[in-house]
């Protein structure tokens, strides 16, 4: 079915901001050797320092389901269930279309049609 974006917004809880730090300094390294793994970013809200967003894309649901079934990752989701969050959320979703300035074969056409000078 194509890629697949992990979005998950987070608060973080009092006690848990500086182990949050901690495991993406464990995981993020990680994360870039994995197969299927093709990219991602963290964001903290501008209005609530407590808040992030994290977005990750995978190659695969396969991929995403073999990482998120890593033991040592499925250990640290609980504890972050448990110690490091307030509240999350996580998003899975599959690209619709993906284009960029350079390539535009899947923008829409009426968003092609608007360059045309």
């Amino acid at each position: 079915m194509g890629k697949v974006v992990i979005l998950t917004e987070m608060t973080l809880a009092p006690e848990g901001k500086e182990r949050y730090r901690e495991l993406g300094e464990v995981f993020g390294p990680r994360m870039a050797d994995l197969e299927g793994y093709l990219g991602g970013e963290r964001f903290q809200s501008m209005n609530n320092p407590d808040r992030f967003l994290s977005l990750h894309v995978w190659e695969s649901e396969e991929a995403v389901a073999k990482w998120r079934n890593n033991p040592e990752h499925r250990e640290a989701q609980k504890e972050a269930r448990e110690k490091v969050y307030a509240d999350y959320k996580i998003i899975a979703a599959h690209i619709v279309r993906e284009y960029s300035k350079e390539d535009r074969d899947e923008a829409p056409a009426d968003s092609n049609e608007c360059l045309i000078d």
